[in-house]
């Protein structure tokens, strides 16, 4: 059973465990059932389980206690896995309807891993309507990150309706390094590794530099982090939580890029931006001052579906202290293009050393159980590429993938999307005890749609109302 140690960033991950931060993302797939309906099609699956079954990384990673989980955490194999204990199943009560399954997925996603095994589990749910089932895979966020987690769903599932050879999830091992990279000149990696350890050490000294001018009360930086006011999203916060899902449809979110002459994820901030100006005015208070978020951006190469987390984060303001939509969209764009083209002129690993080093205030405080500990960003928003064509798992369709992202103390907020088959799929979630339901936000998100269709489509809404 080898030993390996992750990267700074997953070990944070496993370092911030705990029973009201749960560090675990989750993917909801629902798909529709072959000929012969789910019933079958899962009777069929379970019968082909192999239990013990011996699987790849990183599904056979279990955290080791010591050293403690931080920049030195270490993972062990597991050479044999009793299934059992990965795999849950649960049937919903008649009718089935979409908002069972919601809360369903919402209960099961707030409860912790078993960190004493590889720290992730498949919950297979049935009784959905339509002949439709669904898969919700619940894994650490030290093995998986969004972006991996789909080049793990494309290279898995296949787009061939017809083949009946398809692996399951927890089969497969994400692409390994390239063998050039294992088989290069010793001084050539010894000299990569310095190249990387110098970049992030010039991360971590632009990240004091901006520091030390916050500290003199400049708010300039490109980077809004620590820059938000207070709201109902500060603060400690417990394990319940309270998820709200949609799925817009992909072409209009392209043609309103198009015609704002920005990008799909200028879009989605600003529905965020103008949907937490409505639900804050109407369920709580809208600070007077803009909010901000941390954005992430992946830093892998095309070609790399290795597992944990390679990704840096950008923060940005959302221009909530803006009434004018028009004015909002342009300052929204203007607010992201800011923190891009400053992480832009980073090479990634100096992404990454900027990153930590902003939060490590925050970090070094939740680690020494300092819950109240003011946050760099109050809020995540993340949109992550998925797959582009319809997928199927021996024979089932994919229909849809809905990310489910965490929340720590002082970031009780978060709205991630993915994009598929034509779809902009988001899940929002919240902590159910201390903010209004997230149905009241994602209604708002309806309503900003809309309202911004009806701004920068005229044409498509004098035609639908037609």
């Amino acid at each position: 059973m080898s030993l390996h140690r992750l990267t700074a960033t997953d070990g944070v991950w496993l370092s911030l465990e705990s029973p009201d931060m749960p560090m675990h993302i989750a993917f909801l797939l629902e798909f529709t059932a072959p000929e012969g309906g789910a019933a079958q099609f899962l009777r069929q699956w379970r019968a082909g389980l192999d239990a013990p079954a011996s699987l790849p990384q990183p599904w056979n990673f279990r955290p080791l206690k010591f050293p403690p989980p931080g920049v030195a955490a270490m993972v062990r194999e597991v050479d044999d896995i009793d299934l059992s204990e990965h795999i849950r199943e649960w049937t919903l009560p008649e009718p089935g309807s979409q908002d069972q399954l919601t809360e369903l997925v919402s209960s099961i996603h707030q409860k912790q891993l078993d960190m004493s095994r590889p720290p992730w589990e498949l919950h297979v749910i049935e009784g959905l309507a339509q002949d439709r089932f669904a898969l919700l895979l619940k894994v650490h966020h030290s093995l998986l990150d969004g972006a991996s987690a789909m080049r793990l769903f494309t290279d898995t599932f296949t787009e061939d309706a017809d083949a009946r050879d398809v692996p399951d999830l927890f089969t497969v091992r994400p692409a390994a390094e390239s063998a050039e990279a294992g088989t290069a000149n010793p001084f050539r990696a010894l000299l990569a590794a310095l190249t990387g350890v110098l970049a992030l050490l010039r991360g971590v000294g632009s990240a004091a530099r901006d520091a030390f001018r916050r500290a003199r009360g400049d708010k300039t930086m490109a980077q809004k982090a620590y820059q938000q006011p207070e709201t109902i999203l500060d603060g400690t916060i417990i394990g319940a939580r309270d998820l709200s899902r949609r799925r817009y449809d992909l072409a209009l979110f392209k043609r309103l890029a198009k015609a704002g002459d920005c990008t799909i994820n200028d879009i989605v901030l600003y529905l965020v931006s103008t949907a937490l100006r409505s639900y804050l005015t109407d369920h709580a208070t809208l600070p007077a001052e803009s909010l901000t978020a941390g954005v992430p951006t992946d830093l892998r190469e095309e070609d790399d579906a290795r597992a944990g987390t390679r990704a840096g984060m950008m923060f940005t303001a959302l221009a909530t202290d803006i009434a004018d939509p028009r004015d909002r969209l342009s300052a929204v764009k203007y607010y992201i293009r800011a923190a891009k083209q400053h992480m832009g002129e980073m090479a990634p690993n100096e992404v990454i050393g900027y990153g930590l080093a902003v939060t490590l205030p925050w970090i070094l405080g939740l680690s020494f159980g300092f819950t109240n500990t003011a946050s760099s960003h109050p809020m995540g928003i993340s949109n992550v590429p998925g797959p582009r064509n319809p997928l199927y798992w021996n024979g089932a369709r994919l229909e849809t993938i809905y990310p489910i992202s965490l929340l720590m103390h002082g970031n009780s907020l978060n709205f991630t999307c993915i994009g598929y088959s034509g779809g902009l799929h988001f899940g929002v979630l919240g902590v159910q005890d201390k903010l209004p339901p997230m149905s009241y936000l994602t209604g708002a998100m309806d309503a900003a749609l809309d309202e911004l269709t009806e701004l920068l489509l005229p044409d498509r809404t004098q035609l639908a109302a037609g």
